[in-house]
């Protein structure tokens, strides 16, 4: 379904569904009796069409005359909330008294733009703002901009400067964030380089510093690989941060274990929300399909604010949470679906264990049982086994 223009939540809308082989009829019926409609989409065999409020009920009592089929499939809107609530009075006369402060309340802020940001999010920025006093809602008299100002200034350590301009109705806030100069790795006053895993050396890369090992010589765990120590107790000692790559054929062993059965969540279908009319920052429930919630549920939380032309966002709309009942099974997977999860997640452990250190050589095996899978692979390759180790020169 495309997205609807947001006036149209405004004055309502139904949307009527027909078979594919009245469509015709139904589009020539809205020309002639002058009835707008927007949207057509059509499926294997139905066609939709949207119909604004006002219009759906002469186009109802033309189509029964003429005998269109016609299919009322949703109404949406106001006018539609109001007729479906139409016995709650106080709801409704609630409704009224806050559109009527809306039109009458020049005197607040109603909008908040901001210019300038950049890794910051504009909902990062406004989240400040608000803890300084600014937000949608909040009396232009009662807003003092160089201290706002120097609070946003105090309070966030990623603006450097700030401009907040109070247009009518609309606060313009221009923003600059601190510049902050990449991070360079630390290096201590002096260290080594030592060895992360057993292997055998097959190579370096931009090494600097004194080299304690040779190509082709097996190392262990722990063992100098390149030192940062230059001269004897005779000429004196330079100290240094030992730095490069060192590569080594090393053998890996990874191992996955995965269960025949296993809990998976499966939703059963049941839906239960509440709806609230948000007028600025508070909220006023209007409806409510529930009395008990389910013991097991996902919350989903959808908050829609009414736009206007030019981007201009009103601070009234529609807040909605959804209760999602949901159950767990525990279907037992066949062997081929074991084999197929576990080289899987084998697959996405090696990737992200070896990166794109070439492999030499692989090989797996496996342990099956009644309850589960276990899969190994033993791998040999060629990876940078260097770890940097500091020199306590206190002890030198």
């Amino acid at each position: 379904m495309s997205k609807r223009h947001p006036f149209l939540f405004l004055i309502g809308y139904r949307v009527y569904s027909s078979d594919r082989d009245s469509v015709k009829r139904l589009v020539d019926l809205c020309r002639n009796e002058n009835i707008p409609y927007r949207d057509i989409e059509f499926t294997d065999d139905r066609a939709s069409v949207v119909i604004s409020f006002f219009y759906s009920f002469r186009l109802e009592k033309r189509a029964r005359e003429l005998d269109i089929p016609l299919v009322l499939i949703s109404s949406h809107g106001i006018p539609a909330i109001a007729m479906r609530y139409r016995h709650r009075y106080g709801l409704f006369v609630g409704i009224l008294l806050s559109l009527a402060l809306i039109i009458l309340s020049g005197s607040v802020i109603w909008d908040i733009r901001i210019d300038g940001e950049r890794k910051l999010s504009e909902r990062e920025v406004k989240a400040v703002l608000s803890e300084c006093g600014l937000e949608l809602g909040t009396r232009r008299r009662s807003l003092d901009i160089d201290t706002l100002e120097n609070r946003v200034l105090i309070l966030s350590d990623d603006i450097a400067w700030i401009s907040v301009n109070i247009i009518g109705t609309v606060a313009e806030v221009e923003i600059r964030e601190l510049e902050i100069a990449e991070e360079k790795e630390e290096l201590c006053d002096a260290s080594n380089l030592v060895a992360e895993l057993d292997g055998r050396i097959v190579g370096f890369e931009n090494a600097k510093g004194n080299i304690a090992v040779e190509i082709g010589e097996s190392v262990t765990e722990g063992q100098l690989l390149i030192g940062g120590i230059y001269g004897d107790e005779e000429s004196g000692f330079r100290y240094t941060n030992a730095q490069g790559r060192v590569l080594a054929e090393v053998e890996r062993t990874f191992e996955v274990e995965i269960p025949r059965t296993e809990p998976k969540k499966v939703y059963t279908g049941e839906v239960k929300c509440e709806k609230y009319l948000i007028f600025f920052k508070k909220r006023i429930k209007f409806f409510a399909n529930y009395r008990n919630l389910p013991t097991t549920c996902d919350k989903i939380e959808v908050e829609e604010y009414i736009g206007a032309p030019r981007g201009f966002e009103l601070p009234f709309g529609i807040y909605e949470v959804r209760y999602l009942e949901y159950e767990y099974i525990e279907p037992e997977r066949d062997d081929d679906t074991l084999f197929a999860v576990a080289h899987h997640r084998m697959n996405a452990i090696i990737s992200e264990q070896l990166g794109d250190a070439p492999i030499l050589r692989k090989k797996v095996s496996f342990e099956l049982t009644d309850e589960k899978l276990i899969l190994r692979a033993k791998i040999r390759c060629v990876q940078n086994i260097a770890k940097r180790k500091e020199i306590d020169l206190l002890l030198q």
